[in-house]
């Protein structure tokens, strides 16, 4: 998959944040679903309009996370539509909206959180580059890095390898490698992460979450 359509995937996905759109091998939490066939390649602009994602393409992604594998299933709530817009620079921007529901559960020990309602708005900005973008987020959203840069990035700011925030935003650049990665099905590396603004509020560990459930505990409702 390249880069482009990895930015054109992680619109289509309910998990998004650093080098969020990829395959179900890579680091970033998406799910594994390439993304729709029209939309592969060089997303082409819809000229300010909003136009809905073809049904089915949301599948569930399972992540190397709590001591354990996480599996993240999505259904949408609210109608998934994006829009594309390419700048004279050469930069591609993909607005999303939609709200969907995810029950995310722990293969160890069975514990789980159903039906999480995330906000799905977002906006992805891959330049002309073709190896940099960036993604902006507002809560409520889910936020997953398996990536050692990312995982680290995330750590510098005090938050959790996996979480939930209700309200704030996350805004990330990235810059991968190459615009493909050297094997076929497998992302390019990631270089460089950076949050260019976390005003994250009301943030949440998906692996607390689940500790929470798995003891009995009655959890806060994101």
């Amino acid at each position: 998959m390249n880069t482009t359509q990895r930015i054109t995937a992680a619109a289509a996905a309910v998990l998004l944040f650093a080098a969020t759109p990829a395959g179900a091998t890579s680091h970033e939490p998406v799910p594994s679903a390439e993304p729709p066939a029209e939309m592969q390649g060089t997303t082409p602009s819809t000229h300010g309009k909003f136009v809905p994602y073809p049904e089915g393409h949301l599948t569930p992604y399972t992540a190397p996370l709590c001591d354990s594998e996480v599996t993240f299933t999505p259904e949408p709530v609210e109608p998934l539509r994006y829009r594309a817009l390419v700048t004279e620079d050469g930069d591609t921007v993909v607005e999303t909206r939609g709200t969907s529901a995810v029950d995310i559960v722990r293969a160890s020990d069975g514990a789980a959180l159903e039906d999480v309602e995330l906000d799905f708005s977002a906006i992805e900005t891959l330049y002309g580059d073709g190896t940099t973008f960036t993604i902006d987020r507002t809560g409520p959203a889910l936020v997953i890095v398996t990536d050692e840069v990312e995982v680290e990035v995330l750590a510098e700011a005090g938050l959790p390898q996996a979480f939930i925030f209700l309200s704030g935003r996350l805004k990330a650049t990235i810059t991968l490698e190459s615009e493909s990665g050297t094997n076929p099905g497998e992302p390019p590396a990631v270089v460089s992460a950076e949050l260019v603004e976390n005003t994250t509020e009301y943030v949440f560990d998906v692996c607390h979450l689940l500790d929470q459930a798995a003891a009995g505990e009655e959890a806060p409702a994101p």
